[in-house]
């Protein structure tokens, strides 16, 4: 089970990684609203999703697991914010304050279910971070469009039909149990 956790962590880690470097990449297409949406997002989910990891990982004491997220939380939300705007940023690292401290205490509460919520939240995460891709591909598409006179691009995955699938599949495998 330990290495589903550690899966878990370094599969989020790394989604946001990838996440914050196309925001980097197309910063100069995103508005500062696009920006902050995306820094919130992903200083939220990773932080949640690190936090409740943690959470079960280590529940003798809170403080240990909110630290960890919290600060992971903080960093990925400025650096996803940062090449936006310094209120984006901002934005990510409230964000990811709030996501570490509810992840770690949903980690520390979610007892025999562990990793069914692990599951959970790593869907959850998934089908966000997809949204957040649209987000930062539509917003700068609409420059590159007007700048290519036009030219259309077509996303390779439409990230509600794989979402609402990866839902319907989880919430199967967690009402079985």
């Amino acid at each position: 089970m330990l290495y589903f956790y550690i899966g878990s962590i370094l599969a989020v880690t790394g989604l946001s990684g990838w996440s914050i470097m196309r925001t980097y990449i197309r910063s100069p297409f995103l508005s500062c609203m696009a920006g902050m949406m995306i820094a919130m997002t992903i200083g939220m989910m990773t932080s949640v999703s690190v936090g409740t990891i943690a959470g079960i990982l280590y529940p003798q004491d809170l403080t240990v697991p909110t630290a960890g997220a919290v600060l992971l939380g903080v960093v990925c939300g400025y650096l996803a914010g940062k090449p936006v705007s310094t209120m984006a940023a901002l934005d990510g690292m409230l964000a990811g304050i709030m996501g570490g401290m509810m992840g770690a205490m949903l980690g520390v509460m979610a007892g025999k279910h562990a990793a069914m919520m692990v599951l959970f939240i790593d869907v959850l995460y998934l089908f966000i971070q997809l949204i957040v891709l649209q987000l930062i591909r539509e917003e700068s598409q609409e420059e590159n469009n007007e700048a290519a006179d036009g030219a259309k691009q077509t996303p390779l995955l439409h990230p509600f039909a794989f979402g609402l699938g990866v839902f319907v599949l989880a919430a199967v495998f967690l009402y079985q149990s």
